[in-house]
This record gives C-alpha cells, structure tokens and sequence, in this order.
C-alpha cells in the first residue's frame, strides 16, 4: 500500500468520524473495529501534530484544528474520486450523493429530478436533507446545496438555476369579499422568510409597490400559507411552479395583475476546487437543466 494511498485513508477515516460524531459508529460504516479507527485517528493526529477531536463519554466533536481539516479532508477526496473517475475503464456511476435542498422544491420539483438521476443511474444513492435554514457546508457534510435566495458563504462555487416567478394569489372568493379593499388592506397570509409583513410588488417598468401589513396568518412553512390561500383565508405571494395548475383551473386566481414580487434566485452552491466526482457534477447538470425546463431563467 502505497504512502499516498496510507494518507488518504487517514483521511477518509477522520471524515467518517466526523460524519458520524463517533468512532464505534465510523468502525461500523467502514467495517473496522473500534481499536482500528482509533488508531487510524491517532496516526492522523500524529502525522499532523494538532488534535483533531476531543471525546466524551457518548460521542466525540471536532476541535478547530479538527474542522478546518474536514473542509480540506473532503475537498481531498473529491479531487481523488475525480481522478479515479477520470482515468476508470468503468464509467459506470455509483456512490452516495449528499444534498441539501430546501423543503419545498425539496419535495417536489427537486425530488423528482432526483428521482430520474437515480433510474437514469441505478447505482447511485442519494442522501436527501431538506433544510430552509443557512448551513455550515462543511461540517454538513454534503456534496452540493440547493437554496433559494443568497447563499450566505462566500467561499463557496455558486451557480444560478433559475429564477422563480412569483405573483399575489387568493380565491375568487376572497377577491369577491375583498372587492372595495385596497390591496394594502386585504387579509394578508405571509411567509416569514421572504415577506414577514412587508410586501414589495413590482410593476413592469420596475417600479415599486411597497407596504406593511398585519398578517392574518404568518407562517415559515410556504405549504401552509398556500393551503390556507386554497381556503380563502386571504391572499398570499407564491411562486408560480407551485400555483401554477391551480391558476389555470381557476382554484386560485391572479389578485394583482400587472404587479409581481421580486424573482428569487435558485443556487446550487459547491465547495470549492475544481474537480469533483463525475457523479456529483452529473446530477448537478442533471438539476440544472430540470430547472430550466421548469422554472425557466427569467430575470
């Protein structure tokens, strides 16, 4: 076994560890004996001469040494498995992909490019996490993160999917209740992370409609808000991929024409470097062009 092979099983060892918070939980994913991983662990800690994790009684967390390695260690490995694919007869996909998505497009519109990559590729397993809250990548651990709006590092390699269309929506009801109603005075249903209670509406000149509400229902979760909007408890800000079909049947109806709010940026955000494995780049192409199918690149 080669030096460099020795260094970047250390490597792969310290990473598990780290994923998984404990060393009894790495011996098992990597079919080791706890002595073994924990030698691997002190060999590391050697070679480098910093320590790594500190251990308690039921798990271990890393040190700042320890978490300014896990970002190169993974980069590391990356780059290896890009080689590997690079330079192997067999250009079959397979491995685990690790993403984070929001919860929205996470369960729909994401899943199902995810679910055709994975039949188009039947090797290949996802490690699917939906999360609408920023993450620390590196300790996340994942491959790629799916976020809409601004992603918040500026280390990472950002890519814009898409932009999403997104206009005021209620019932016909609602609009028939509402009618002598200045759309500043509608009841108003609010997604907290985008709108909390002011709204912003554009006109196509790009002008500005802009208000404070008080909103009848106030939530962090756009499936709630939109079920609520179904009910005709008020009106709301959604996307178009999700109204869409409810829009052209009439369930829903467009409470503001002419007036939208501002598009919100899908990204696909990557750690830094410039290789990384051949499956990784691929579903990440794969997403890409899901969206442009879909959500379109409007600005």
């Amino acid at each position: 076994m080669s030096v460099r092979f020795d260094r970047l099983t250390l490597l792969a060892t310290f990473v598990r560890i780290a994923e998984r918070q404990s060393l009894s939980g790495a011996a098992r994913d990597l079919g080791m004996s706890q002595p073994s991983v924990s030698r691997q662990l002190a060999a590391l800690e050697g070679r480098l001469g910093v320590v790594l994790v500190r251990r308690t009684t039921h798990d271990v967390t890393l040190t700042p040494d320890g978490l300014a390695l896990l970002a190169d260690a993974r980069r590391m490995l990356g780059e290896w498995e890009a080689i590997e694919d690079r330079h192997s007869a067999d250009h079959v996909l397979l491995g685990t992909i690790r993403v984070v998505a929001p919860v929205a497009l996470g369960q729909s519109l994401f899943m199902q490019a995810a679910a055709q990559f994975m039949e188009d590729h039947p090797d290949i397993t996802i490690d699917w996490r939906l999360r609408d809250d920023a993450i620390r990548f590196a300790e996340e651990g994942c491959d790629c993160w799916l976020k809409i709006g601004p992603v918040p590092d500026e280390t990472l390699v950002v890519r814009e999917l898409a932009r999403v269309e997104r206009l005021v929506v209620g019932t016909r009801r609602c609009r028939a209740t509402n009618a002598d109603k200045e759309l500043e005075a509608m009841p108003w249903l609010t997604l907290g992370p985008f709108e909390g209670n002011r709204i912003a509406l554009f006109d196509q000149n790009g002008d500005a409609r802009r208000f404070t509400v008080t909103p009848k229902l106030a939530s962090d979760n756009i499936f709630a808000v939109h079920e609520a909007a179904r009910h005709g408890v008020g009106i709301a800000i959604m996307p178009r991929w999700l109204v869409g079909a409810e829009l052209d049947d009439g369930t829903l109806v467009d409470m503001a024409p002419g007036l939208r709010a501002a598009r919100l940026p899908v990204n696909l955000a990557l750690a830094p470097g410039g290789k990384r494995p051949a499956r990784v780049e691929q579903f990440c192409a794969a997403v890409q062009n899901w969206c442009e199918g879909r959500l379109g690149r409007g600005h």
